[in-house]
């Protein structure tokens, strides 16, 4: 009897347990995926506020209104929002680029937007056997992000060759002499590049003409000739931080930042041929999905 009196103890208390699900914008695709296969994975009720069309007031009124206990913020508007408003509440995040840059407390958790970079860079390898240097188009927003990146990859023998930009050389920048000493380019999710057009287009238009592969993280970079697109799985991303919060709420350890637990590669058949672009046959079971 007195187990079952502590066992339903327990249940009450992870019922009264709070929980707030902050969707920066449900219009994104890749918010909306993480969010739904939360929600099919975490079995506990728990509320959800999308603040896309929501002023600063009326975000921070409805955060003292619900003040929950545990908070899954999708995207960096939802963390920055609980962050301010509820900082002493456990706050976990996903789907925000380079999280190395948040103000992080110690009940702060979450799932990185980007990859590892070993598992990255050994899968470029295996796959691209001609590939030794890598180029780089970065500005002083994701520094972190290159240095990392630069770091693992001498550990495999692989180069990174940084291309910096500013705010005065991103709309004219010339990549033809970084593709010249490059094997391959590597897209990397720089705010400061991706804003430009004009620069995106530029890159892709002289890979093209020296028919160097471009490696991207997001599949949106097919339409403009990447040859690989290594991303992370979103709706694996929500159930990962479903078992998160689980092993919180039952004392479980775990990690506190994790990478994700799935990904997405898409090859770019037609463009790799176009180019000339040598691939091993690996990609063929590798792949998620082929565009002929």
């Amino acid at each position: 009897m007195r187990l079952l009196f502590f066992i339903s103890l327990f249940t009450l208390a992870l019922q009264a347990h709070t929980i707030l699900v902050i969707n920066s914008n449900s219009d994104v695709k890749k918010y909306n995926e993480a969010v739904e296969e939360f929600g099919k994975n975490f079995n506990h009720p728990f509320k959800t506020l999308d603040i896309s069309n929501k002023s600063s007031n009326e975000i921070k009124k409805a955060l003292y209104d619900e003040y929950p206990d545990t908070v899954y913020a999708v995207g960096a508007k939802a963390y920055q929002y609980a962050n301010e408003y509820i900082p002493e509440k456990d706050i976990y995040f996903s789907s925000i680029v380079d999280w190395k840059r948040l103000s992080l407390a110690s009940n702060r958790y979450g799932v990185s937007n980007e990859l590892h970079n070993g598992m990255q860079l050994i899968l470029i390898k295996s796959l691209f056997t001609s590939v030794n240097t890598i180029g780089v188009v970065h500005s002083k927003y994701t520094q972190n992000m290159v240095d990392d990146l630069s770091r693992d990859a001498g550990a495999l023998g692989i180069k990174i060759l940084p291309i910096l930009i500013d705010e005065a050389s991103v709309e004219n920048m010339q990549f033809d002499t970084a593709l010249n000493n490059s094997d391959a380019m590597m897209v990397i999710s720089d705010p400061l590049f991706l804003n430009n057009e004009n620069a995106v287009k530029n890159l892709f238009s002289s890979a093209k003409k020296q028919k160097k592969p471009i490696i991207a993280y997001h599949e949106l970079f097919i339409q403009y000739g990447a040859t690989l697109v290594i991303s992370a799985d979103n709706p694996t991303i929500g159930r990962q931080i479903a078992t998160m919060i689980e092993s919180n709420l039952n004392e479980r350890s775990m990690e506190k930042i994790q990478y994700p637990a799935g990904t997405n590669i898409v090859f770019n058949k037609k463009e790799a041929e176009l180019n000339g672009v040598e691939i091993t046959s690996d990609i063929l079971s590798i792949a998620t999905e082929i565009r002929e």
